[in-house]
């Protein structure tokens, strides 16, 4: 039998988890034989999901993606824990608390009802999905995602909520409908109000940072508005004070969406700004016209601050505005990012 080595996970609060992982396993793979899920997505190396830092032991990495795990992380002995390979004993620090460690599958799958599915855009549609049974919480951090399953078909797609933690079991989904993507196949062809959706999580690890007073900046690139979003509705419930800015990007007119429910929001919360940034503007256009990078890059020159931001959006937008964060100066712990692919690519 060969030898098995200990993994030691220590959650941002302190807490630990402990388990066995053989020296051809993955650690994501190892803990999910022993029934402990910790926060993952892609397991392909592909996303930052499962990013940790290893303080004590020895390992070695599968491939992954540079854009997920930078050289310079590699270095500083950060790990993508779906392609890191203990060889020995390992202690591995995560950014996040206990309490997003699950240990039963069960739960964290449900069942839900589609309860509207209705364009917003030319390429995106509102699904709004109610959780059945007579547990209605949704368990949510704001930034977080759900897995949604394809109806019988084993097959399913992550989307973050737009929608906040809440007792009534709603989940408020915005999704783009790719070409030949899969989901988007299922959403245009077949699905209907009362059909039955299977849901998992909430996962990931994506959410807002307490850093004190100081401004936040929210970068949506499409449909990157949903947890965008989530997090600001966050904020206004907790009536958070920091001041906030929301930069909606898209390429062109028809692609806006949200434009009420984002401006009723500005409008209930004095701290919020909201700017929504059409790349190809057509002379009707009164909004911002532009990239949504060079946008903020503006903004960020004349007014002088150095905010916390949180980017959400295509690969390209995110590494764009990382590097005007990183030409002015904005550490690089005070920017938290998601990137997402549409699964057709």
């Amino acid at each position: 039998m060969p030898a098995m080595y200990n993994v030691k996970i220590v959650t941002e609060d302190g807490e630990a988890v402990y388990f066995d992982c053989g020296p051809d396993e993955d650690i994501v793979s190892a803990a999910l034989r022993q029934d402990i899920y910790l926060m993952t997505s892609c397991r392909e190396g592909g996303c930052a999901t499962c990013k940790g830092l290893c303080t004590e032991g020895e390992y070695e990495m599968g491939k992954f993606s540079v854009q997920a795990l930078p050289p310079e992380e590699e270095e500083e002995g950060y790990v993508l824990l779906c392609r890191c390979y203990p060889a020995g004993d390992v202690e591995i620090e995560v950014p996040y608390t206990y309490d997003r460690i699950s240990f039963s599958a069960d739960d964290l799958c449900f069942d839900a009802e589609i309860a509207e599915l209705t364009p917003v855009s030319s390429n995106v549609v509102k699904l709004r999905l109610q959780k059945l049974g007579a547990e209605q919480t949704v368990r949510l951090e704001s930034g977080q995602y759900y897995d949604l399953e394809i109806p019988g078909t084993g097959i399913s797609r992550s989307y973050s909520p737009a929608n906040t933690a809440n007792h009534n079991g709603e989940l408020e989904f915005l999704i783009r409908i790719v070409d030949n993507g899969k989901f988007s196949t299922y959403l245009q062809r077949d699905a209907k109000v009362g059909h039955v959706v299977r849901a998992k999580g909430p996962l990931g690890i994506f959410g807002i940072r307490e850093n004190g007073f100081t401004p936040r900046y929210f970068v949506a690139g499409g449909t990157g508005l949903a947890p965008i979003l989530s997090m600001v509705r966050r904020m206004q419930e907790w009536e958070e004070p920091q001041p906030c800015v929301i930069y909606f990007g898209v390429n062109t007119e028809q692609e806006v969406f949200y434009t009420e429910q984002l401006n009723a929001l500005e409008r209930a919360m004095p701290t919020l700004t909201v700017r929504i940034c059409v790349w190809k503007a057509g002379d009707g256009w009164s909004g911002e016209k532009g990239s949504v990078v060079e946008i903020l890059r503006r903004d960020l020159l004349d007014q002088g601050i150095k905010p916390d931001l949180y980017l959400c959006g295509p690969p390209g937008m995110v590494d764009a505005t990382y590097q005007v964060c990183a030409q002015i100066g904005i550490p690089r712990d005070r920017i938290y990012l998601e990137k997402f692919l549409p699964s057709a690519a």
